[in-house]
């Protein structure tokens, strides 16, 4: 097991995208955390089981601060002090740089899999209690409309609903069109060297 512990450390450091190798050790980690009740997971015993679950929570919060952190400080109280606009331009300027990062991050995140339900709906649920917050605080704060005005607002894209809805769909088996799933796409670029 300590070998297959190795591995895994040597594989996920393969992926060019850091993102993907803490969803890498995540899935994994979950993989061992559900062998209770198994002969493995017998022989190695519940330290060893929640050790795994423990470091399954690890990668997740990594992952979440590697992935989707740069999202959260743009609506954030320090970013107001950082831009030099009037504010009505200031308000504008915030949101399109959100909807720009939301966008770049559910566009490569949503080719994305994770094929254990409970892990998919946990990471999931992770994103939305860090993102949906912080984005419905501002709007109210600043109150933005949350749906796009009668002006045709390019800036309001989304609501908090609509983003919640967004991020609960990110990580879902992709049907195939001859078979139930695709296989995983683990995705992303291994690096070369």
């Amino acid at each position: 097991m300590k070998e297959v512990g190795l591995n895994l450390d040597a594989w996920s450091k393969a992926y060019e995208d850091i993102s993907l190798s803490y969803l890498f050790m995540m899935n994994n980690h979950c993989h061992f955390s559900q062998m209770k009740g198994t002969q493995l997971g017998d022989i190695m015993g519940d330290s060893w089981l929640e050790a795994h679950e423990k470091y399954k929570d690890y990668c997740a919060a990594l992952y979440l601060r590697e992935s989707w952190g740069k999202l959260l400080p743009i609506l954030s109280q320090k970013g107001l002090i950082s831009f030099p606009f009037d504010h009505q331009d200031f308000d504008n300027k915030l949101l399109k740089a959100f909807n720009e990062v939301f966008d770049e991050r559910y566009k490569e995140h949503s080719n994305w899999v994770i094929y254990d339900e409970s892990l998919r709906k946990k990471v999931s649920q992770l994103l939305v209690q860090a993102v949906v917050p912080v984005y419905r605080s501002y709007m109210n704060k600043y109150r933005v409309l949350v749906e796009q005005d009668a002006s045709g607002s390019k800036y309001v894209k989304y609501t908090a609903q609509s983003l919640e809805k967004m991020l609960c769909s990110l990580f879902q088996p992709k049907i195939g069109k001859y078979s139930s799933t695709k296989h995983i796409r683990f995705i992303g670029k291994l690096k070369t060297s």
